[in-house]
C-alpha cells in the first residue's frame, strides 16, 4: 500500500499534465490514481443526474413543493411519487453517461463483448443504487445518524461496490 501511494504522488507532481492525459486515456495509471480519475467521472455523473432531476421536477413532472399543477396543489404523495419516477429517469439516462465517461477514461474493455458489458455494468449499478436507496432511511432509523452522514456513506459505498465489480469483473481492469 505504502508503495502504491508513493506511485501515485509521482504520478501527480513529476507528470506533465500532456503525458498524465496520455496515461489516462491509455488506462496506464497506478490503481489509486485510477481510483481518482473514476471518482471525478463520478462527481460529473452526480452532476448530470442531479440536473435532470431538477429539470424533470421543475418541469415535465413536478416535484417541488408547493407547485399547482391544473389548478390544485401537488399533495406529498404525488411529490414523492413524481421524484421517483424523476430518479428513475434519470437513473437510467446517467447510467449511459457514466458507461460512456468509464469506458473513455477509466477503464479497458474487452473481459464480455460490448453488450454483455454495458449489462453487467447496468446491472451493478442498479444493484448499488437500490442498496445506497435503502441503507440510507435503515442507518437513519436503525442508528438515528444524521440525514446527510447517511447520504454520504451510501455515496461512498456505492461508489466502491462500482469501482471494485467494475474493475475486476465488468472490464479487463
Amino acid at each position: 500500500m505504502k508503495q502504491d501511494i508513493i506511485d501515485a504522488l509521482i504520478f501527480y507532481f513529476r507528470t506533465p499534465p500532456k503525458e498524465m492525459l496520455r496515461r489516462i486515456k491509455e488506462r496506464d495509471l497506478p490503481w489509486i490514481v485510477q481510483l481518482g480519475v473514476y471518482g471525478f467521472c463520478g462527481i460529473l455523473a452526480t452532476v448530470v443526474s442531479v440536473g435532470i432531476i431538477v429539470l424533470l421536477s421543475t418541469t415535465v413532472i413536478p416535484a417541488y413543493e408547493g407547485m399547482i399543477v391544473n389548478g390544485e396543489p401537488l399533495t406529498k404523495e404525488l411529490r414523492a411519487k413524481n421524484l421517483l419516477i424523476n430518479n428513475g429517469i434519470s437513473f437510467f439516462i446517467t447510467n449511459f453517461f457514466v458507461y460512456y465517461m468509464n469506458v473513455m477514461l477509466v477503464f479497458k474493455r474487452g473481459r464480455h463483448s460490448p453488450w454483455m458489458e454495458f449489462l453487467y455494468f447496468t446491472l451493478i449499478n442498479l444493484i448499488a443504487f437500490v442498496i445506497s436507496q435503502v441503507a440510507g432511511p435503515e442507518l437513519v432509523r436503525r442508528f438515528d445518524i444524521p440525514t446527510n452522514i447517511a447520504i454520504f456513506s451510501n455515496t461512498v459505498a456505492a461508489a466502491l461496490i462500482n469501482f471494485v465489480a467494475r474493475k475486476f469483473f465488468v472490464f479487463k481492469g
